[in-house]
């Protein structure tokens, strides 16, 4: 027969582990930002691996660019930059698909916006999003708009962004054309990911910092 004392000692410390666990503080998301080394701070980025996917059909651009600024801010979500200049392809190298070359033109007023949710101190690295992106897209005779959000991150000791879309984080085709019939249709969601590498100020060769407390 287990001994009486033993078994309620058990009883009492597995009582006192769960009690400890449930009186464990979450951790508070950030809600006090700083950028460095200055703010605000203008920053350029580029990228040579963006990739849009629309209902299997890959748009791929070999080069890309982003410029803006990047400023202290409070709150969660905190708006921590604007984009205020993007750019996907060029004339000497295209985005192209597998329909042909497709031409990309954004629109950035007003500013596309970058939101931040989370930091991890251990990684360097903060969580949030860009919305308010709006583009037009034109492949063969099908024009459309690409707007909605996008999930990002961001590596202070990298100096990369990366950006991706989730199940809350989404583009939405708009305003498709008659000549998208088979390749897009309204309410459709893409998905894009690419990575760009952000330097700042602009001029510079080092990258801009991010920091949420």
């Amino acid at each position: 027969m287990r001994n009486p004392i033993a078994k309620a000692a058990l009883a009492l410390t597995g009582a006192t582990a769960a009690l400890a666990l449930s009186a464990a503080p979450a951790l508070a998301a950030p809600t006090t930002w700083t950028v460095g080394p200055t703010s605000p701070v203008g920053f350029a980025a580029t990228s040579t691996n963006t990739v849009l996917s629309l209902n299997g059909i890959p748009v791929t651009c070999p080069t890309a660019t982003a410029g803006g600024s990047l400023f202290n801010a409070t709150g969660n979500p905190a708006h921590v930059g604007n984009i205020t200049a993007a750019a996907f392809g060029s004339t000497a190298r295209p985005c192209t698909s597998p329909l042909g070359p497709v031409r990309p033109i954004t629109r950035v007023v007003p500013p596309w916006r970058l939101m931040a949710t989370n930091y991890t101190p251990a990684t360097t690295t903060t969580t949030g999003f860009i919305t308010g992106i709006n583009a037009q897209l034109t492949v063969l005779t099908c024009t459309f708009d690409v707007v909605g959000q996008v999930h990002v991150t961001y590596r202070n000791s990298t100096g990369i962004l990366s950006v991706s879309n989730n199940a809350t984080r989404q583009l939405t085709v708009a305003n498709a054309s008659a000549g998208c019939a088979g390749i897009t249709a309204n309410g459709d969601h893409p998905t894009f990911t690419g990575s760009y590498r952000v330097i700042g100020p602009v001029g510079g060769t080092t990258s801009p910092t991010i920091v949420g407390v």
